[in-house]
């Protein structure tokens, strides 16, 4: 049963087209498996946030004993992965590492169970003769990744949870049906011994409402509004060889729409933005990757702030938050 279809959203970036097309390609293949079975339900583009951090999941299909989260690779040559679960891909005829989207769907599936976790008492029924609330801690939550049907896959090994798109599906169902032999009381399953219980129908119901109910749209914020009788010159955004707050020509200076004043510090609403401490005034983020001129992404780590690029797996520091001020 499809639960939330997937709407991406208009962009002129090749890069995210091509990422829209491998996600509408994978909800195809999951609405022809599951589009009539009323005990799975599938949410396509799923965006989740929970104290501060964000998870975007491209699929997430839930039944009673567990989630499945499918994270889509749009590959059009192709990825190789050792024997250390390295992952590489091929652009214009050169290898360069990239993060594991596997890590990644782990890291989804972490933020999902925090969620839950922190919502269980209003989703979990109480247990042992109502003696215990019930949590979310043991129950299963999985990862696979789909490649794109042009990509083609180099591995070291066998890799039950990698796949082309079209053989997804089938390993969804093979993990459905593990799931369900884990939460059964005689279950043979190795990680039968530590995780592993199924929802009541009541439960599942309301856990599929919250996550619909939880659902968030990346927010356009709406900075491009300009006075029209006079339009400031828009602020360089594209990020720097180094950290931002560095000295020396090649720094770039990052300034307010507002009052063009530089004293900025990062802030985090819906998507991070550069918040000015004269006027109060927000700026919009955006970062492209001077590699391969892909959208980047923004991580935090502490008070300093890093362009990701997942099409060419780079990283570098960009911004970093000043201190407090001194107080008289």
């Amino acid at each position: 049963m499809i639960v939330k279809d997937s709407l991406p959203q208009p962009t002129s970036d090749r890069f995210q087209r091509a990422g829209d097309e491998a996600e509408r390609q994978m909800a195809h293949y999951l609405k022809r498996a599951f589009g009539e079975n009323q005990s799975v339900h599938v949410f396509n583009n799923l965006r989740l946030e929970h104290d501060g951090e964000v998870a975007q999941i491209d699929h997430l299909i839930f039944h009673r004993a567990g989630f499945v989260i499918v994270e889509s690779k749009s590959v059009t040559s192709s990825v190789r992965i050792n024997e250390r679960d390295e992952w590489a891909r091929q652009w214009n005829g050169r290898w360069s590492g990239m993060p594991s989207p596997v890590l990644q769907a782990r890291r989804q599936g972490d933020l999902l169970r925090a969620l839950l976790q922190a919502h269980k008492a209003e989703l979990r029924n109480k247990i042992l003769f109502g003696l215990k609330q019930g949590e979310f801690k043991l129950f299963i939550i999985d990862a696979v990744v789909a490649i794109s049907d042009s990509g083609v896959v180099q591995a070291s090994g066998k890799l039950s949870d990698v796949k082309k798109a079209d053989q997804i599906p089938d390993r969804i169902k093979e993990l459905i049906a593990e799931h369900g032999r884990a939460a059964s009381l005689l279950s043979t399953e190795t990680r039968a011994d530590d995780m592993g219980f199924n929802l009541s129908p009541e439960e599942f119901t309301r856990v599929s409402a919250f996550l619909q109910a939880k659902h968030k749209e990346r927010e356009q914020f709406p900075a491009e509004r300009r006075d029209v009788a006079s339009p400031p010159p828009a602020p360089s955004l594209n990020v720097p060889t180094g950290p931002s707050q560095a000295s020396g020509p090649a720094a770039q200076t990052f300034t307010c729409n507002k009052c063009r004043s530089a004293d900025l510090e990062i802030k985090f609403g819906h998507n991070y933005y550069f918040k000015c401490r004269s006027c109060g005034g927000s700026t919009p983020i955006k970062l492209t990757c001077p590699t391969c001129s892909a959208q980047a992404r923004t991580r935090k780590s502490g008070a300093s702030f890093y362009r990701e690029c997942a099409t060419c797996a780079t990283s570098a520091e960009y911004f970093t938050n000043p201190g407090p001020r001194p107080t008289n």
